[in-house]
């Protein structure tokens, strides 16, 4: 077979030759059987192959007039090129302008969709006029919506399918009919699908959203958004992108008829990869009152205290053994709980930078500092220069058994207050710090080498001569609890205003199992285990307001564990012992499951004594579970045992068909926050449509 194929293909190219002048580029053809007619007329038959350009026909039978440059296809049709695959009965194109027209035709766009008609005419590679057609983006064996029409332009190069005369059909049932729908194929300026939702606090809601797409670096969403305890809200969002970066700005605007008031929001972001190494970054959010978010907001933010804008240009440099980075920043804060941001502290501006000076692998010399000028309209204000001097000497035993890490340096702060009703106006500050931190790994290793038992205790000595800093001024100083965060750590003061008086040896001891069923494979965590304590043998406070000082020199016993007992399961603890008082100042436990399909379940408890801090119980439990290929439910509860009472509650069921999406929640909030100090409840539908966007919040 393959021999006469081949002796078909020369005989096909010969008799092409007569008319080669006449094409407008060579038409290769191959086929079973090739003859030529009197009048000119190429006859292919069996296994027909054509490739012209970048697209190939396949056929029964082919009839090709070279003089008009017409093939006829007969007999399971398929065009294939990069805008489409196109199957049909028969087809008749003309070879120089790739016109023509088919009948009984499928048209399978590159995303799959896929247009069906009973008559097509080829306007060119890129536009096709179909009669008596339906349309989907589902896959062809679960098709259960379609568009129908009499008739359609489908525009690959516009990106656009305009019917005329069509409905819209959910499992060949008609739903709603209309006289002319346009849908876009790709990003295209258009109405997006409405957003319903309904709840408490705003009562019924309707949205629909326009999309501007004018340019392919930037586009605009217009969004009209009315609801029917609040009014009608204008939402906009404009978003860039460039070789430079990408920008995003954001508004929405109310006349609130619940409180009679004008409210607004505005966030963006800016970033930008500027040249020599120099990097921008904006951040804005903004709201009008500090129950815009209890009221409005859906999010992870509905809830912040603080909203923070700031624009940083920063730059990194490094030089062999010399390395650094600096940036220049300006910072506004608003403060949510305050019903007049006059007192909060705003960053106008602060230069930072950070130097490293390798001379050797156990010497580096380092260079911070950090000028800061805080801003308000009530309270004390002023600049702030912090200077942090020091050297580092790392060392490791050969092998990386046991590690060291050296550090003499010092702090410098200087103030210039803007008040001159202050005791000193030029208040300064000095310490001397030093540290050393030993860590060591002692491991065993079964003869099988598929279980791993490891000891690593860590030991750190901190030495901080602090004077006494009650009558400095308090930016942005807070002391931090005891936790794993700060238990190894000298200062436990976050922020320049203030720096621990320290004399102080802490220790954390871990013990971890491993096992790994095959020696290829990576090593499970069975168990985890890690206790720690600090003996400070100074035990006095440079700020009482701030840091009581401690009345016995061992601190609370932190511990804590990690069980892993099976892939996807895990079950923790931590918690923190009072040895004095004889009881536990925090606890906390989880346990949870979690599989490679994103199925997870996780419930935890929290715990806080009066007498360690403010008193705190709740119960946490969230989950995400696939009851079946189609069908999901996830749900979250959290519940104050003190309150004896569930402060948040969800639940959601989703069903995930491969052409659409049908979600259902209902939640309630019992935080009584916002203009209508109420509980929110309500429900929120989600019906979304593969290729045509989503109905609901």
């Amino acid at each position: 077979m393959l021999p006469n194929r081949l002796i078909c293909i020369v005989a096909a190219l010969l008799l092409l030759l007569p008319a080669g002048r006449l094409l407008a580029a060579p038409v290769d053809i191959s086929a079973d059987e090739i003859s030529r007619t009197a009048d000119g007329v190429i006859i292919a038959k069996g296994n027909v192959i054509i490739k012209r350009d970048n697209e190939t026909l396949q056929a029964d039978e082919v009839f090709y007039r070279t003089d008009q440059r017409i093939l006829e296809a007969r007999g399971h049709v398929v065009i294939e090129s990069p805008q489409a695959t196109i199957q049909a009965e028969d087809a008749v194109l003309q070879t120089g302008s790739k016109t023509g027209n088919l009948t009984r035709a499928t048209i399978i766009l590159p995303g799959g969709e896929r247009l069906v008609a009973e008559r097509v005419r080829r306007i060119d590679d890129q536009r096709f006029e179909a009669e008596e057609l339906t349309y989907s983006s589902c896959p062809i064996d679960q098709e259960s919506w379609r568009i129908a029409a009499e008739r359609a332009l489908l525009d690959q190069e516009d990106g656009s399918l305009t019917t005329h005369n069509g409905s819209f059909q959910i499992w060949e049932v008609p739903v709603f009919y209309t006289p002319w729908w346009q849908q876009p194929l790709r990003r295209k300026s258009g109405l997006l699908m409405p957003h319903i939702a309904s709840g408490k606090r705003r009562g019924t809601e309707v949205a629909v959203p326009l999309y501007l797409a004018t340019d392919p670096s930037w586009d605009m969403t217009l969004k009209p958004h009315w609801m029917s305890a609040r009014g009608v809200m204008g939402d906009v969002e404009w978003r860039h992108i460039s070789g430079l970066g990408h920008e995003q700005l954001h508004g929405s605007f109310i006349n609130d008829s619940e409180v009679n008031k004008d409210r607004y929001h505005y966030n963006g972001e800016i970033h930008w990869n500027l040249p020599a190494g120099f990097a921008f970054d904006a951040d804005g959010n903004y709201v009008s009152d500090r129950d815009y978010l209890a009221d409005y907001a859906t999010g992870e933010n509905i809830s912040a205290r603080y909203l923070t804008s700031h624009a940083t240009l920063a730059q990194g440099f490094g030089d062999n053994d010399f390395s650094g980075n600096w940036l220049l920043q300006t910072r506004y804060q608003q403060d949510l709980l305050l019903a007049n941001n006059g007192s909060t502290l705003q960053i106008l501006p602060r230069a930072e930078s950070r130097m490293q000076w390798e001379l050797n692998p156990n010497l580096q010399l380092h260079f911070d500092q950090q000028t800061t000028r805080f801003d308000r309209k009530s309270g004390v204000d002023g600049w702030r220069l912090d200077l942090h001097p020091y050297i580092e000497l790392p060392w490791q035993l050969a092998g990386g058994g046991v590690s060291a890490n050296l550090q003499l340096g010092s702090h410098h702060t200087r103030y210039w207050l803007q008040q001159t009703n202050v005791p000193n106006r030029l208040p300064t500050r000095s310490t001397a710090e030093a540290s050393l931190e030993l860590r060591s790994d002692f491991e065993r290793i079964s003869d099988s080498q598929t279980w791993r038992h490891t000891i690593s205790p860590i030991i750190r000595y901190d030495y901080i001569d602090a004077p006494d800093q009650t009558t400095l001024p308090n930016f942005d100083s807070g002391f931090g609890r005891l936790s794993w965060n700060t238990l190894l750590s000298g200062n436990r003061f976050v922020g320049y205003d203030r720096i621990e008086r320290s004399n102080r040896i802490s220790m954390v001891v871990e013990s971890r199992l491993q096992h790994k069923n095959d020696i290829g494979k990576s090593a499970l965590n069975l168990l985890t285990m890690r206790g720690g304590v600090a003996y400070d043998l100074q035990r006095t406070s440079v700020d009482p307001a701030l840091q009581a000082s401690a009345t016995r020199p061992f601190s609370n016993l932190l511990a804590g564990f990690d069980l892993n007992p099976l892939e996807g399961f895990h079950v923790s603890a931590n918690g923190q012992y009072n040895p004095a008082d004889r009881y536990w100042a925090t606890g906390s436990a989880s346990a949870g499951y979690h599989s490679s399909r994103d199925d997870y379940v996780n419930i935890a408890y929290r715990y806080t004594d009066a007498r360690y801090a403010r008193r705190n119980q709740l119960i946490t439990a969230s989950g995400n579970l696939s009851i079946s290929n189609r069908w999901h439910v996830g749900g979250s509860w959290q519940y104050d045992t003190l309150l004896k009472l569930s402060q948040q509650a969800s639940l959601e069921l989703k069903y995930r068909h491969p052409c659409w999406l049908l979600g259902v929640e209902g939640f309630r909030t019992n935080r009584r926050t916002g203009t209508t100090n109420t509980a929110n409840f309500g429900f929120r539908i989600l019906l979304e449509f593969k290729g045509l966007g989503s109905v609901g919040s």
